[in-house]
């Protein structure tokens, strides 16, 4: 501090308050964090689970009457050896429903088939009208 005269020069006081962290930076940034992991995230792409159906060792045969419907494992329906597609299977099952009302519907179905083709050939069972729809399996081969 100098004199000039007899006046002190005085520095000008600096009120410190409370030091605050801004939080508008903060946000911009968790935001930006944000849009990059929304674009640069990789969503896997799940069609259906293929599942190898076991055998059972308490398979028997039914004795009632039954229509059987055979589901090959690229998907394709056949019914008495020869191809029919989904929209087929709910006429044939409705033909028989209405012939005999209690017939049941049974699929054999190829162990590496897919489950959204099961399902969707069940669903065309069951939209028919068919009460009991069942999966045929067999008793395991001896060795």
């Amino acid at each position: 501090m100098a004199n000039i005269g007899q006046k002190q020069l005085q520095s000008p006081q600096i009120e410190a308050g409370t030091p605050e962290i801004t939080m508008a930076p903060l946000i911009d940034v968790v935001f930006l964090l944000l849009i990059f992991f929304m674009v640069t995230t990789v969503f896997p792409d799940n069609r259906g689970m293929d599942i190898e159906k076991p055998e059972s060792e308490f398979s028997e045969a039914l004795q009632m009457k039954r229509v059987l419907f055979e589901l090959h494992k690229d998907g394709s329906v056949s019914y008495k050896n020869k191809p029919v597609q989904l929209t087929d299977v709910s006429r044939l099952v409705k033909e028989q429903l209405a012939a005999a009302p209690d017939t049941a519907v049974m699929l054999k179905v190829d162990k590496n088939a897919t489950t959204q083709s099961l399902i969707s050939l069940m669903d065309a069972c069951k939209s028919a009208g068919a009460k009991r729809v069942g999966i045929a399996s067999e008793a395991p081969k001896s060795k």
